[in-house]
């Protein structure tokens, strides 16, 4: 994930004006998750010159993580494993990874960032490499967090 932030930090000191016209598409296409729609007026009002930059990147960043976990998910479902997890009490298990997966989900689909009113427009708390951190580190978690359900999943088996 930090390699393609920098590829496209990048491209983005290279070719703005490229980055900029893909940019353009990939914020009409972000709007429609919650965070995003709020989080990219308040760039473009606070950081103009950021907008296209945070939204390839949150784009391509969701859209690597996407990848990776399914693959790495498909991985984990075909290949043979030979010790298993026993489990007492399922419905505990599952309420505990449902709680770990949807808090991240809401940081990265829903939940915006920046404080609105209270000194979000410093260049500290909500600048285009501020919010990518975050998104990175919250992609992160959700990817592995997924990709530990499916291995939990493919390995627990109930006490008989």
């Amino acid at each position: 994930m930090v390699i393609l932030s920098v590829l496209i930090l990048f491209a983005f000191a290279v070719a703005r004006r490229a980055l900029e016209i893909v940019g353009l598409g990939l914020e009409w296409v972000l709007a429609f998750l919650p965070k995003y729609y709020f989080e990219l007026p308040w760039l473009a009002e606070n950081h103009p010159a950021q907008v296209s930059l945070y939204a390839c990147l949150s784009f391509f960043l969701i859209m690597y993580a996407t990848f990776k976990t399914f693959v790495f998910s498909l991985y984990i479902i075909f290949i043979p494993m030979s010790r298993e997890i026993l489990v007492n009490d399922r419905k505990s298990v599952v309420k505990t990874i449902a709680i770990y997966l949807l808090v991240f989900f809401t940081l990265i689909f829903l939940f915006p960032l920046p404080i609105y009113g209270a000194g979000a427009s410093t260049t500290l708390l909500g600048n285009a490499y501020f919010l990518t951190f975050f998104n990175i580190l919250f992609l992160w978690m959700l990817s592995g967090g997924i990709s530990a359900t499916v291995l939990l999943c493919k390995r627990s088996k109930k006490r008989d």
